[in-house]
């Protein structure tokens, strides 16, 4: 019994009851999840708290980008501009930023 030869068990997860599309490859299909929640976050910190919601869209924005998902990075971060420049209290802070760095006044 011991010279026998030892068989090698292999565990595969298969996700397929996830409901995740195939390849015929056998991958699963990618799809921009970062993207969503960049576009998603920044559409919320137009019409919700932009303190919260403007710098979350901006880094996934960034995130997204850097996973390959381009178009929904670019919308993400032109949509967290937009809630932006439309939040009084996030140009309140950058303003109140800019001034002190023009007075030279240490934050």
């Amino acid at each position: 019994m011991d010279n026998e030869p030892k068989k090698r068990i292999e565990l595969h997860l298969d996700s397929g009851a996830s409901g995740a599309a195939r390849e015929p490859g056998g991958r699963a299909e990618s799809r921009p999840v970062m993207g969503w929640i960049a576009v998603g976050c920044a559409v919320m910190g137009i019409i919700s708290w932009g303190i919260v919601f403007v710098p979350l869209g901006i880094v996934c924005s960034i995130i997204a980008l850097f996973m390959g998902q381009g178009m929904w990075a670019f919308i993400g971060l032109a949509l967290s501009v937009v809630g932006l420049l439309s939040s009084p209290l996030l140009l309140g802070v950058l303003g109140l930023g800019a001034i002190a760095a023009y007075f030279g006044i240490p934050i």
